[in-house]
């Protein structure tokens, strides 16, 4: 696999698969649909399927130690449920389009959150659905986009060793870690997410629902060569230990976030 379509299963890790799926809306067509692995085929199934894949057994040996050997409290909720509207904009066409998200987000021990994310067109027709596992909202484990009319998944990216992670909220953070595809080889080239953290405000502001502080985080993937491929600003919310993505930029175009309901289970 060559240093391009490298570059684009990296990227959406960092934005745990938006802009690709975004991108793929745009044109009508599924992004990044490749691999063999056919999607769950029921809602129930896809659940139970959901938490056995995305959890911390379903980690590489190396990342699981590192998690454990980092001590990590788990995210102080169960569950919760977000609805956002989403507002992307791509490079190449002028006038932006305009979808909704369901965003569930579960604790998963450790400090690790599994999402599953679908979008949906101003039908409320899903379009893609998105699984992840994560730390605490902003460093990625496992990622998925799954198209809804495809008949076979795109590979889980996933992280196989932690080179650095920085499991601070504040201040500056690297999470550097080696990656590879489900089934595949790892790549040599490690991937590199940084964040700052900047100004604390009321998270009321993104959504009267949301208790407590809010932080900003400005994070960057980083390539082998020190370029940044895409940025993305969350809202780290202080009372559910949690991140949201309010923005995310790369050279194919820029998503826009509001938090429209937000419901703590």
């Amino acid at each position: 696999m060559g240093v391009a379509t490298k570059n684009r299963f990296f990227a959406p890790v960092l934005a745990s698969m938006l802009i690709a799926g975004y991108a793929g809306l745009a044109d009508g067509m599924p992004a990044g649909q490749v691999g063999p692995s056919a999607p769950p085929g029921d809602a129930q199934g896809e659940q139970a399927g959901f938490a056995q894949h995305f959890s911390m057994e379903a980690l590489d040996k190396d990342v699981q130690n590192a998690i454990l050997r980092a001590g990590l409290a788990p995210v102080p909720f169960n569950r919760i449920i977000v609805r956002t509207r989403d507002t992307y904009t791509a490079a190449d066409q002028p006038n932006p389009a305009v979808y909704q998200e369901q965003l569930t987000l579960e604790n998963a021990g450790h400090g690790l959150v599994r999402r599953i994310a679908s979008v949906q067109d101003s039908n409320g027709t899903v379009k893609t659905t998105r699984f992840d596992l994560d730390y605490r909202g902003y460093f990625p484990f496992l990622t998925q986009s799954v198209p809804a009319e495809a008949d076979a998944a795109p590979p889980v990216v996933e992280a196989r060793k932690l080179l650095r992670f920085d499991t601070s909220t504040d201040g500056h953070m690297n999470f550097t870690y080696l990656y590879g595809l489900s089934g595949g080889a790892t790549f040599g080239d490690p991937g590199q997410v940084v964040c700052d953290s900047g100004k604390r405000y009321s998270a009321s502001t993104l959504n009267a629902a949301i208790q407590g502080p809010a932080r900003e985080l400005d994070c960057q993937a980083i390539d082998t060569n020190g370029m940044v491929t895409s940025k993305m600003k969350l809202a780290y919310l202080e009372k559910y230990a949690v991140a949201l993505v309010l923005r995310l930029q790369n050279p194919d175009g820029a998503l826009d976030s509001s938090i429209v309901d937000f419901k703590v289970e």
